[in-house]
């Protein structure tokens, strides 16, 4: 690769610069499509400088960037990824569905002030599997087309100022740039003070001589005769030389010669413009240093810190030198980006940066992970000394951090792995630490866990039952089980609450509570959401062909299943008439803090369901954050009170009062109140007699199959009293 990138840098033109990098690109991922994009029009759109389709050149394009990818793309700092359905993901762009794109790479140009120029881009036609080496490639290629960029818009804009002064004084005056004018001869015309300042001679000295004049010698006759063929077939030529000053002294240029032709076309002038690029060489030198740092916060970046686990590692077996991991991820970072904007974000990082520095000896190795994680190896440290060092960490973190009126407060979760003789690479010590660190975040913000067999444990059975469940799901093998809800005034069964159950042969039962977390981590809700709604509603069919047509089904859904589906809606109404239910015998129950916090869109979605008649639920009422304008705000046909609150209904004067109150307040607002967890007659009558809707809970079934479900609706038919039914 190293041998590529300064390929690059020898290129004499940008047009070459750019071919050669995305042929790098073609050779490296085999990218269907890849391009070199300019920003324009204020930032709105972006023409291509350089486009491949499948190897090929292509003509370059303009297109905008709302609702692409490549706007996301422009909002981040690391490299943009989406491995596969980026065309679902952004349904507006219709160029990525007509090329056939699955998986794409973006990676922002900006200029010395971090402001976007352009962007580099790479489009699949399958999903792809980016390894951490191929995206460190793709972005340390960003940042010398970046370079290449930069160098781009200013000679455009030093080009532009030469056309438009046309020779005058003013040029040679004030120009900071050292420029020579020669006649169609190449015989020295002008030159101005900068160029005297650089060379040491005089204008007089120059005037009717060749340029030749400042050869160091170090070039040879190919080196020039490519460059007049590059002036004459391009009418441009741009590289860097050596050339020698009055007092002997060799120093390297950045030289950009432009040819000026006359109204005939033949040429009148020769215009070169240099500068000396001698600090800029020595800042060269140092790019393989800079090269290891990561840019927003100067810390180590990842590839530069793994090196360092893998030295540490070795030292480790050859003289049993201990050392600590730690994992740091902040809480609810996604938050701040989201409320104050990625720039507040990017503050807040530079801030924990330099309160993790502060912390740390000059021995440890302290990086910036990836987003907001950060990791920190702690050299010749013993478990009590790590752990002690994570306190400080947790201190330091949490206190306030001031951004001019804002003042933001943080937490994290610390998770630690202490080096043994299972740590066999840097990938696993960073595992290690990383699954102390999600055990610290489940169990509470601003908490530290240690690496133990037990967390091992339970990381590798969640990706056990990860890909069981996903076979499961494939294989139809989960089942629904029903738990009737009941109508306190009828006293008889009104509807059945449908909830999901697993069964594997080998693990035995496996609980909703632990399975449908893992769906909801690793993408798989929606596809058992949409395997619940199917199954309920067929199960519901068969319970309307038996005579008990006035019996309904409530669905559990979460915020991700309507994100991740492409038309939630569409499904959910095609499942309904697929199996001939009425829309208002289905209940869509989501809890409160997903209708709370989900997206307009979500939001929106709900509403229109309603409008269709499938009625809404506000599920766990009476948890999290409950307030009382939620029910006005919230456009429900259902408020279910959750059990934790119902089961202190005997107990607490209190809870009688709120949930007496609720029940009141709902009714005005044309809401019915459904009851969670019953368990006793007391409980069933108490609600009775405050006005309650509808309730549920084992005082009348535990969830049961459909046959079973069948069953309680013949016994309840044939109960002469509606109160037995709770029996």
């Amino acid at each position: 690769m190293t041998q590529s990138f300064n390929a690059l840098y020898q290129t004499s033109s940008s047009e070459q610069a750019y071919e050669l990098a995305l042929s790098m690109i073609d050779e490296v991922f085999a990218a269907k499509y890849c391009f070199v994009g300019r920003l324009s029009d204020d930032g709105a759109r972006v023409r291509t400088a350089a486009f491949h389709g499948q190897g090929n050149v292509l003509a370059n394009i303009e297109y905008g960037l709302e609702e692409t990818p490549c706007a996301d793309a422009l909002q981040s700092v690391d490299v943009c990824i989406y491995n596969e359905q980026v065309a679902d993901l952004f349904p507006q762009d219709t160029m990525l569905r007509e090329l056939g794109i699955h998986a794409y790479l973006g990676v922002t140009l900006r200029d010395v002030a971090r402001n976007p120029i352009g962007i580099l881009v790479a489009m699949f036609e399958q999903p792809q599997d980016f390894s951490e080496q191929s995206l460190q490639w793709f972005q340390d290629l960003a940042f010398i087309v970046a370079a290449q960029a930069r160098h781009d818009i200013d000679i455009e804009r030093k080009n532009t100022m030469l056309a438009e002064l046309s020779l005058r004084n003013i040029v040679f005056e004030q120009s900071k740039e050292a420029i020579m004018i020669t006649d169609s001869e190449n015989k020295i015309l002008r030159v101005n003070p900068a160029f005297e300042l650089y060379t040491g001679y005089r204008e007089s000295e120059l005037l009717g001589r060749s340029p030749g004049v400042l050869a160091s010698g170090r070039h040879d006759q190919p080196f020039y005769a490519n460059m007049w063929q590059q002036l004459h077939n391009h009418g441009h030529w741009r590289g860097e030389v050596y050339n020698r000053r009055k007092n002997g002294e060799v120093y390297p240029e950045e030289l950009s010669i432009t040819v000026n032709r006359d109204d005939k076309g033949e040429i009148s002038h020769y215009i070169g413009l240099f500068r000396d690029i001698s600090d800029w060489k020595e800042s060269e030198r140092q790019l393989r240093f800079f090269a290891n740092q990561e840019p927003l916060t100067g810390l180590h970046n990842r590839r530069s810190f793994l090196e360092r686990v893998e030295q540490h590692i070795d030292l480790f077996n050859e003289q049993r030198t201990l050392s600590s991991l730690l994992f740091l991820n902040l809480d609810r970072f996604k938050d701040i980006n989201d409320l104050y904007g990625p720039e507040v974000g990017d503050r807040v990082l530079v801030a924990v940066a330099l309160r993790l520095q502060h912390c740390v000896l000059s021995s440890d190795v302290l990086s910036r992970y990836g987003g907001d994680e950060f990791t920190l190896l702690l050299a010749n440290s013993s478990p009590q000394q790590a752990y002690a060092c994570a306190q400080r960490i947790l201190t330091h973190i949490c206190q306030p951090i001031r951004l001019g009126e804002l003042n933001i407060e943080l937490t994290c979760s610390l998770g630690i792995a202490h080096i043994d003789n299972n740590t066999k690479s840097a990938t696993v010590f960073v595992r290690n630490a990383n699954h102390a660190m999600l055990s610290a975040k489940r169990a509470q913000s601003q908490s530290i866990v240690i690496y133990s067999d037990e967390i091992e444990g339970q990381y590798l059975r969640k990706i056990q039952l990860r890909d069981k469940l996903a076979k499961a799901l494939k294989a139809n093998e989960l089942s629904v089980a029903y738990q009737p809800i009941i109508s306190l005034r009828s006293g008889k069964i009104t509807k059945f609450e449908a909830l999901a159950r697993w069964h594997d042969e080998e693990l035995g039962t496996i609980y909703p509570d632990e399975f449908i977390a893992i769906a909801e981590e690793f993408g798989l809700i929606s596809v058992l959401g949409q395997f619940v709604l199917k199954r309920a509603l067929n199960d519901l069919a068969t319970l309307h062909k038996r005579g008990y047509r006035h019996i309904g089904v409530s669905v559990n859904r979460s915020a991700s299943e309507f994100n991740h589906l492409l038309q939630p809606v569409e499904a959910i109404l095609a499942a309904l008439h697929e199996h001939q239910i009425a829309t208002h015998q289905l209940t869509i129950e989501v809890t409160e803090s997903v209708a709370i916090g989900a997206q307009k869109q979500v939001q929106d979605q709900l509403n229109e369901l309603r409008d269709k008649g499938v009625k809404v639920a506000l599920d766990d009422f009476c948890t999290g954050y409950s307030s009382l304008s939620h029910l006005i705000d919230l456009r429900a046909d259902y408020l279910k009170i959750d059990k934790s609150f119902t089961q202190q209904l005997l107990g607490e004067h209190k809870h009688q009062v709120v949930i007496a109150s609720l029940i009141k307040i709902a009714s005005e607002l044309d809401m019915e109140v459904i009851a969670e967890g019953v368990e006793c007659e007391e409980q069933h009558q108490q609600l009775r007699d405050y006005g309650c809707h509808f309730s549920q809970g084992f005082y009348y079934s535990e969830p049961v199959s459909l046959a079973q479900a069948l069953i309680l609706l013949e016994q309840a038919d044939s109960l002469t009293s509606p109160l037995e039914v709770s029996h």
